[in-house]
C-alpha cells in the first residue's frame, strides 16, 4: 500500500524564490527525480518562481519600456 503525505503550509515569495534554488541546485547535483509526482512538484515551484519574478519585474518602474524603443528612438 502506498503512502501518501499532504503538506499544507504557507511561503511568502522570497521563500517561494529561496526553494525554487534549493529545487535548482539539487537538479543539477542529482538529476531530475524518477518519480512523475515529484517531478510535476519541482516544475510548479520553478513555474511559481517564475510568476513571482514576472511580476516583480513588471511591477518596477524602471523596466517600463525597456522592451521596445520609444518612436523617437527610430534613426529616421
Amino acid at each position: 500500500m502506498e503512502k501518501r503525505l499532504t503538506v499544507t503550509l504557507s511561503l511568502s515569495d522570497d521563500e517561494w524564490i529561496e526553494f525554487a534554488l534549493y529545487v535548482d541546485c539539487a537538479v543539477s547535483q542529482l538529476k531530475d527525480p524518477d518519480g512523475e509526482k515529484l517531478r510535476e512538484f519541482f516544475q510548479l515551484v520553478r513555474q511559481k518562481r517564475q510568476e513571482i519574478e514576472d511580476e516583480r519585474w513588471r511591477n518596477d518602474p524602471r523596466n517600463w519600456g525597456a522592451c521596445c524603443p520609444w518612436p523617437d528612438d527610430f534613426p529616421f
